[in-house]
């Protein structure tokens, strides 16, 4: 084999080949390797608007954190790409008394669903945690703000 010059390439794809790399950089977080991090890491917190009667379906690829108000009886349905190892919270506020149910994944304590608030202005809130592909831990944080 000739010698070959060292050179610095910081990303690119190499030859006709369809190898893709990328220059490691401190500053960046890697999904291949462990890391620890020396300042918060923060999300964006996914703003559902106002949710009239019907289905809400939650994107987990969207973020960890949404907000929606609850303007009608909704389902919260089983959500779409979810990974174990999520985690994150729903904040519902309630706009009047409607009810709130949820799909097969959502699992709450002693396998009831709660009964979320129904007085216009309370806010609740689910934190989860997805434990399998098919299994969500949620434990509810009912009327948040004591009062309204």
């Amino acid at each position: 084999f000739p010698k070959m010059a060292a050179t610095t390439v910081s990303s690119g794809v190499l030859g006709s080949s369809s190898v893709t790399f990328n220059k490691l950089n401190a500053n960046t977080a890697h999904t291949d390797r462990n890391q620890s991090f020396s300042v918060a890491q923060r999300g964006t917190i996914s703003d559902l608007g106002v949710q009239a009667a019907g289905t809400l379906t939650l994107d987990m690829n969207t973020a960890n954190h949404f907000k929606v108000v609850v303007n009608g009886n909704i389902t919260i349905a089983n959500p779409s790409n979810i990974t174990a190892g999520q985690g994150g919270s729903i904040v519902l506020t309630a706009n009047g008394s409607y009810t709130t149910s949820f799909g097969s994944q959502w699992r709450f304590v002693d396998g009831s669903a709660p009964t979320l608030s129904t007085v216009s202005g309370k806010q609740d809130r689910l934190d989860y945690y997805v434990a399998s592909s098919n299994t969500i831990h949620t434990i509810a944080t009912i009327d948040l703000l004591g009062t309204a």
